[in-house]
């Protein structure tokens, strides 16, 4: 199946090449094959070897052509094709950019730029004009969809500054990706976003600070069923963890709580279907010192249950944890109360 998906990019990439080429463009077509783009991984959810980069950086380019070459998909180290995660396109452009050393990579998409937040939840939101790569990483793994989170790896590792563009008007400015180093927050807010696929699970257990061990063995817990939690805020004698529900399913959460149940014995354990995470960010949010209470006023002025509000350590982001069917007013107050009035 990945050899099918990745044939499609193949071909239409050798179609716009002959075409530029008819056109008198002077224009190259590469494949992965023939640049050395390495993978690894499960077929449809590759990852780039960091052989690739050495293969890119022996490629010549010449100043007077153009290079066409098909995304989504690269080459294992046994000659089988194998596609990047959705929207793998982004993580190629990536790998490219890094690899050849540009100063610059334009990602097109279909929207003039990277929004403060979601064009569904808000009417017409403002545009970002810059900000950082941890900054999109927050906002990406929230819910922003707009530019694939594991593309920005590549062009952190090279320092490449990001610029995501409209296809349908690429005069338009659009949104710059940059390196923390030298960047300066102008705005309270840098940007909201919200997901609803998560669920929670609330262990209580008196004593729990002064014993040893007892993250240790739930950890093992879930390492033995290869599940991959989020965040664990905690307290003296409780804690919450986090998930994404896709990596659990009815059967396999039962079967984690009667180990739990079990090995650890809590006083209290719950597991909590309904949970949605709300993440704002800003590179300049530790010099904000009264952000939080000013975030949670409005929300609480709407009698919205705050489950859980998390401030990370790298403290350019505050997570805000509540029922699902609150999101979009948690979203909409913070951007009305921050943003539209900035």
């Amino acid at each position: 199946m990945a050899t099918f998906k990745a044939h499609g990019e193949r071909l239409n990439a050798m179609l716009i090449t002959k075409i530029l080429n008819h056109q008198g463009i002077k224009t190259r077509f590469l494949e992965p094959k023939d640049v050395g783009l390495i993978v690894t991984g499960t077929p449809n959810n590759a990852e780039v070897n960091p052989e690739t980069y050495v293969n890119l950086k022996r490629i010549k380019l010449n100043k007077d052509e153009r290079i066409i070459f098909p995304v989504f998909y690269g080459i294992t180290p046994a000659a089988h094709i194998a596609t990047f995660s959705r929207d793998g396109s982004d993580i190629t452009g990536a790998i490219l950019a890094r690899g050849f050393n540009a100063n610059l990579y334009e990602n097109f998409t279909d929207v003039d730029a990277i929004f403060y937040s979601n064009p569904h939840i808000i009417d017409h939101p403002k545009p970002i004009k810059k900000m950082t790569y941890q900054e999109m990483r927050e906002l990406s793994y929230a819910g922003f969809s707009v530019f694939h989170d594991e593309a920005l790896i590549p062009a952190i590792q090279g320092e490449i500054p990001v610029n995501v563009k409209n296809t349908n008007a690429p005069e338009k400015t659009g949104t710059l990706i940059v390196p923390e180093e030298g960047f300066t927050a102008k705005k309270t807010i840098t940007g909201i976003a919200g997901g609803k696929n998560f669920a929670a699970l609330y262990l209580r257990k008196y004593m729990l600070n002064k014993g040893a061990g007892f993250t240790l063995q739930l950890m093992e817990i879930f390492n033995r069923h290869h599940v991959s939690y989020e965040h664990m805020p905690s307290g003296i004698d409780d804690l919450t963890v986090i998930f994404k529900k896709d990596v659990l399913n009815d059967q396999l959460i039962d079967v984690i709580c009667n180990e739990i149940q079990t090995s650890l014995n809590p006083d209290q354990m719950q597991w909590i279907d309904d949970y949605a995470i709300t993440m704002v960010v800003c590179e300049g949010m530790k010099d904000k010192l009264t952000l939080c209470a000013s975030l949670l006023y409005p929300l609480g002025k709407k009698d919205i249950s705050i489950q859980m509000i998390n401030q990370g350590a790298s403290q350019i982001s505050i997570m805000i944890g509540t029922r699902r069917k609150d999101k979009e007013t948690v979203i909409k107050t913070i951007y009305d109360n921050f943003i539209a009035e900035d």
